[in-house]
């Protein structure tokens, strides 16, 4: 039984037929050109271009031999055929027995030693975890997850071992589960990584920000389009920034300066309840009323990263995304104001909530930067709040959140995370043009003018009367609608 679906007597002859099917032979090709010629038995998920979507993230992952590692949901093996051929101790599992068998005798073919379990995270536990974990902790754990939701009352139903392959029956969500088990302590070691391959059919855009949600650093670190609309993304998370210090003052003049004039490590966070003299972009002070969040991390360290209008976006972009993904929180809730404000919408019309800030101080031979963030937890006039759209949500949790989705932006403990920020550049496109919509009409040095594009710098580019112009002053530019 799942939910109001039955899988009743004709479902079992349709999979009794499958069952009786003949198997199939294909080949698959690694991403260094090792081919793998496998046997498909029946009910067995076989690679297709989401597999190899994880096998090019696992290449660039940069990971040493001896790399131990679990992946789940094993199907034919092939992913796991390519972990153990580059030296990683591999163990599998899959709920549907042909693949367990399926993968075991693909690794006696080609000579790996590969562990392969039956079972998997899922609503119903069957025997102890370490049935389909073993009894370890992995360096890294990957899973091309299930994404398609059950079907509906009078619609074909698959058989249960082919649905162990296509669709999370869960109603809790098996990448919730998934997440409950690593933020518990199992699967993965304090410094390992988790790889996962999530469908916009599934869970989608709304994997990373509960991730974030968990406490775990988490981006997108590949994608793959398909022409009728699927998207499918590669989710790498970790436990974020692991040496940094995290302090909280009941008052500082400003996070940003008390962490600039620090020697502290990178991801080191220091918050504060009331900044006496909090700073805003170009020297400004920053007001905040009596709940917010006033915090600043150290986000690069000795010349490791030129700061930007780009990442002034990327965060505040993160923000959005993170507020979002809240319990009743609606996207056009929240506005992102180019280049570096956050506004909500309440019923007396859009307020400013919140600014990102980034600082640099370089002393002797030690150069660093630092994000400063602010949020209005309750406002008054002229500010907004976020209670007012997120009445539940809680000032421990919200930073316990933002700490993990800095880390998704700049913890280099993860290097080819941090590579790519081309998968989140057409969403601030459409951030700003939202932004036009509700905060314009815009008018740039006396000009009425529309946004056109945006570079890799995050400079605004407008349209006037005379053609495009690269907006240099964001001063000059009014948003006409505030």
């Amino acid at each position: 039984m799942r939910g109001p679906h039955h899988f009743e007597e004709a479902d079992a002859e349709a999979e009794i037929n499958r069952l009786d099917r003949v198997a199939q032979s294909l080949s698959w090709t690694t991403p260094l050109g090792q081919r793998f010629d496998l046997d498909l038995p029946p009910t067995v998920y076989q690679p297709r271009e989401d597999t190899n979507l994880l096998a090019e993230v696992l290449n660039t992952s940069r990971l040493p031999s001896q790399t131990k590692a679990l992946e789940i949901g094993c199907g034919t093996g092939a992913i796991s055929l390519f972990a153990a051929s580059l030296g990683w101790s591999v163990t599998s599992c899959d709920i549907n027995p042909y693949a367990v068998a399926c993968t075991k005798g693909h690794a006696e073919k080609y000579g790996y030693s590969i562990r392969v379990c039956e079972g998997g995270p899922g609503p119903k536990q069957d025997g102890h975890p370490q049935q389909w974990m073993g009894d370890e902790l992995y360096d890294v754990v990957m899973w091309n997850m299930p994404y398609l939701s059950p079907p509906e009352p009078g619609q074909p139903v698959l058989g249960p071992l082919e649905e162990a392959a296509m669709i999370d029956t869960d109603d809790v969500g098996l990448y919730a589960r998934f997440l409950n088990l690593i933020a518990g302590g199992q699967l993965l070691r304090p410094g390992g990584r988790a790889y996962v391959v999530v469908s916009n059919l599934g869970v989608g855009s709304r994997a990373v920000p509960l991730a974030w949600r968990k406490g775990f650093a988490a981006r997108v670190v590949g994608q793959c389009q398909f022409e009728e609309g699927e998207l499918l993304s590669a989710i790498a998370l970790w436990r974020p920034f692991p040496k940094a210090k995290v302090e909280h003052h009941p008052t500082l003049e400003s996070t940003n300066a008390y962490l600039l004039d620090a020697h502290y490590p990178l991801g080191s966070r220091v918050s504060a309840r009331h900044q006496s003299k909090g700073r805003g972009r170009r020297g400004r002070s920053w007001v905040s009323p009596s709940r917010a969040i006033m915090a600043s991390w150290v986000v690069a360290m000795d010349g490791s990263m030129t700061h930007s209008t780009m990442h002034q976006l990327l965060v505040g972009h993160h923000v959005q995304m993170l507020l979002c993904s809240y319990s009743g929180a609606d996207s056009d809730a929240f506005c992102l104001k180019w280049p570096n404000d956050l506004f909500v919408r309440s019923q007396y019309g859009w307020n400013k909530c919140g600014g990102v800030l980034f600082e640099a101080r370089t002393t002797g031979t030690n150069h660093r930067i630092v994000l400063g963030l602010g949020l209005n937890l309750e406002g008054a006039e002229p500010f907004g709040s976020l209670h007012e759209v997120l009445p539940g949500v809680r000032h421990d949790e919200l930073m316990k959140s933002l700490h993990a989705m800095v880390a998704s932006l700049f913890d280099t403990t993860v290097p080819e995370c941090l590579a790519e920020n081309r998968f989140y550049f057409d969403d601030l496109k459409i951030e700003i043009q939202r932004a036009e919509s509700n905060l314009g009409p815009l008018i740039y040095r006396n000009k009425t003018s529309h946004f056109s594009d945006l570079d890799r710098a995050g400079r605004l580019l407008v349209t006037e009367s005379e053609g495009e112009v690269l907006v240099d002053d964001p001063d000059a530019l009014i948003w006409s609608g505030l």
